[in-house]
């Protein structure tokens, strides 16, 4: 019963935010159980553009550090603000959603390649949305 009832409440998350918080606990998953590498996933122009490792453009964002505290309220505020966004502003407008993803991380990596400042940006373009479409709510 308890994982029928887990199971609808994952499938109630809208698809995006459920996608991409996905994709952070098994990439965290991967790494915790040594399948892969830290050093597999960090962004590094040089690995991307001269030895063709594509996937690093996008693993970079989904690597939030080992398991720990800090790496559950990172879960925490993702998939609540994500699903906030999702369900809020843009209700029914997955493809625009998507895009502020992408645009956000072209940005992102286009800004820089620190990996400190780089997650800062990320949660600060999550809550910087977030709050510019419910201004009266506070941000916890």
């Amino acid at each position: 019963m308890a994982y029928q009832s887990l199971r609808l409440e994952y499938l109630q998350i809208p698809p995006v935010s459920r996608a991409y918080t996905t994709a952070c606990v098994l990439t965290t998953a991967a790494v915790q159980l040594e399948l892969i590498t830290p050093f597999q996933l960090y962004f590094n122009p040089e690995l991307i553009f001269k030895h063709f490792q594509i996937w690093r453009l996008i693993t970079n964002f989904l690597f939030f550090g080992p398991v720990g505290f800090n790496f559950l309220f990172n879960m925490i505020f993702l998939y609540r603000y994500c699903r906030m966004l999702e369900e809020g502003s843009f209700r029914g407008r997955t493809a625009d959603f998507v895009f502020m993803f992408l645009f956000g991380g072209f940005l992102m990596t286009m800004s820089t390649s620190e990996e400190l400042l780089t997650k800062v940006l990320q949660s600060d373009t999550y809550i910087f949305s977030w709050k510019m479409y419910f201004p009266i709510s506070l941000v916890e």
